[in-house]
């Protein structure tokens, strides 16, 4: 009986769902331009996983189906709307997707408080987040949060710290294949890092990435986006 609980255990943990749809047909144009996006933008990608000795491709592959999602237009009314409130009330008032990646502001505090709990001080030196520990929450750190998380290359080094910090939260887990490590990586980045691996491993088969143009939304998977792109791109 243990040994079948044990093999049961094993195959959950190691088992890879295979890419069955075709997203770059599904998404279109969307898919066209957020893959030359990440092409034009590869160095900024390749510079940022060297100094932070990450694979460029895996750090692609979790913010990819943002790109796809990604409306400058709509982003730019957003954070013109938004801006102040957030900055005036914080998070509990105005909680909203900034930039390429899609990172909300609740996301930015949660990777500085969590860099200074899991990362090592050179690391925290490294991307500036040593200087953001014990910082007051008020109008002056919101504001300087918010001009970060609307750059691209202060985007990497959030994306850079979150990879790190899931690293860290679950050193313990074992991932069959590297595809499979980034699906589940993928899925803390949409879902939340801060879960449970087993709460992670729950929603990474779940269909919660929303997308669609005027009155159609249709929901997909977000890890099976991101691993998508790891296998055709």
């Amino acid at each position: 009986m243990k040994l079948k609980l044990i093999l049961i255990a094993f195959a959950f943990v190691s088992f890879t769902k295979p890419v069955t749809n075709d997203y770059k047909k599904d998404f279109g144009n969307d898919y066209t331009h957020a893959v030359q996006w990440l092409k034009l933008n590869s160095n900024s990608f390749e510079q940022a996983a060297t100094r932070f000795d990450i694979p460029a491709q895996d750090l692609k592959a979790i913010v990819f189906p943002e790109l796809i999602r990604y409306n400058t237009v709509y982003d730019a009314i957003e954070i013109n709307s938004l801006k102040y409130l957030y900055v005036s009330e914080g998070c509990a008032y105005a909680d909203f997707s900034v930039g390429h990646f899609q990172m909300k502001p609740s996301f930015a505090e949660m990777v500085e408080q969590d860099a200074n709990q899991y990362l090592d001080q050179n690391f925290l030196q490294a991307c500036g987040f040593d200087k953001l520990k014990n910082i007051a929450d008020n109008e002056d750190s919101r504001n300087e949060r918010i001009t970060r998380i609307s750059s691209v290359e202060q985007q990497l080094i959030y994306l850079c710290t979150f990879y790190k910090i899931c690293e860290a939260r679950f050193a313990g887990q074992q991932f069959a294949s590297a595809n499979e490590k980034i699906r589940f990586y993928a899925a803390c980045y949409n879902a939340g890092y801060r879960r449970s691996y087993e709460d992670v491993r729950t929603v990474q088969v779940k269909n919660y990435f929303h997308t669609g143009k005027f009155f159609t939304t249709v929901n997909y998977n977000y890890a099976d986006i991101s691993n998508y792109y790891l296998e055709k791109e």
